[in-house]
């Protein structure tokens, strides 16, 4: 029990996992206090970055949800409020007409653009850590994270380099790269969006 003062006293992991629980309520409380002064909250903040960044054929109602760890109905409600703010289009998928993809409108684009120091407060106290240190902790929390998104706790959306499903310079100039997953060739540009079915080809 990580909330046990006594338990954490001799139990390194128990320790570390109440500094990660603690910085996570440190982290929602940084982001929805940048959040409030774009009359935003945390998680809408998070749908339009979503929209921003990740590729247009994956950046589906579905992905989101599974990205933020909620409901289908819970994520239509965040990205409903954001359409009647003109700050994300909704259309539907010319393949399947049931998915909904989200794009940035406008003025979305503008807020997006606005976001460059959202989250700065963390990386200002990563900062004056040695190199050496950081690229342990890297280590050790890419390993956490392995583990949760094994278990299904955790969606981790990367570009593709990296991916177990891409094959980079397959194709001609137009759509150089190939995902096996989806069975297309992606422009290079596709290649450097986040996607949510990113799966790494480096073992922890």
């Amino acid at each position: 029990m990580i909330f046990d003062p006594q338990h954490r006293k001799d139990n390194r992991s128990a320790r570390i996992g109440m500094a990660l629980f603690r910085m996570s309520q440190a982290i929602k409380k940084v982001t929805q206090a940048e959040s409030d002064t774009l009359g935003l909250s945390s998680v809408q903040i998070q749908a339009l970055l979503f929209a921003a960044y990740t590729r247009s054929d994956v950046a589906t109602v579905g992905n989101f949800a599974n990205t933020i760890g909620t409901t289908h109905v819970t994520a239509v409600k965040i990205l409903n409020g954001l359409v009647r703010r003109e700050l994300i289009n909704k259309s539907q998928k010319a393949e399947d007409r049931r998915v909904t993809l989200l794009s940035l409108t406008s003025k979305g684009r503008e807020i997006v653009n606005k976001l460059d120091n959202w989250g700065h407060l963390l990386d200002d106290a990563l900062q004056p850590i040695p190199e050496e240190l950081l690229a342990h902790f890297e280590i050790g929390l890419g390993s956490i994270i392995s583990t949760l998104q094994k278990e299904g706790h955790l969606i981790v959306s990367e570009p593709c380099l990296g991916c177990i499903h891409f094959l980079p310079n397959t194709g001609d100039i137009a759509a150089p790269h190939y995902c096996k997953m989806i069975q297309k060739y992606l422009t290079h540009e596709a290649s450097l969006q986040e996607c949510p079915e990113h799966t790494s080809s480096f073992k922890v």
